[in-house]
């Protein structure tokens, strides 16, 4: 299983709001015990995919040479269950709240309807290691941003 949890952007506003695509198909390996006969995104990963519509976010406005740590997850509540095969349409709008604290307002919805939503709150550091170490993790975050965004960018 892929760790990056979006498809696709499908709209960006730079240091502000992203809008993403994701869909768990069938066959990936998680839902072989979650759950046997009654297969569910577990809530987890929904929180996760989430954050990473803000985390990438919020990296990009760095040119990926800081990025985001999840600190805090607060009043994350699932709504119903998203089964495997559904298109997620993930919004996380962003507002700083101190020099390198950001708060970020998460949805998560399929079919029209809200499934979770999420108050999450991040803290931007440096990257560690050294500066070849450094370039190596920037340009990985480049390209891997550039691969989540439609021809011609959003």
């Amino acid at each position: 299983m892929r760790f990056v949890l979006i498809d696709r952007f499908l709209e960006l506003e730079p240091g502000r709001r992203a809008v993403a695509r994701k869909v768990f198909r069938p066959e990936e390996e998680v839902f072989l015990d979650h759950f046997p006969g009654l297969p569910v995104v577990p809530g987890v990963l929904l929180t996760e995919a989430m954050g990473q519509t803000a985390g990438w976010l919020l990296a990009a406005g760095y040119g990926f040479a800081r990025w985001p740590l999840l600190v805090m997850v607060e009043k994350a509540k699932f709504r119903r269950l998203v089964r495997p095969g559904e298109e997620l349409v993930l919004s996380a709008t962003v507002t700083q709240r101190g020099q390198e604290d950001f708060e970020a307002r998460t949805v998560a919805e399929a079919a029209g309807e809200r499934v979770a939503d999420a108050r999450l709150l991040f803290h931007v550091f440096d990257l560690p290691g050294d500066a070849r170490l450094r370039e190596s993790l920037a340009e990985w975050g480049r390209q891997t941003f550039a691969s989540l965004r439609p021809e011609g960018g959003v």
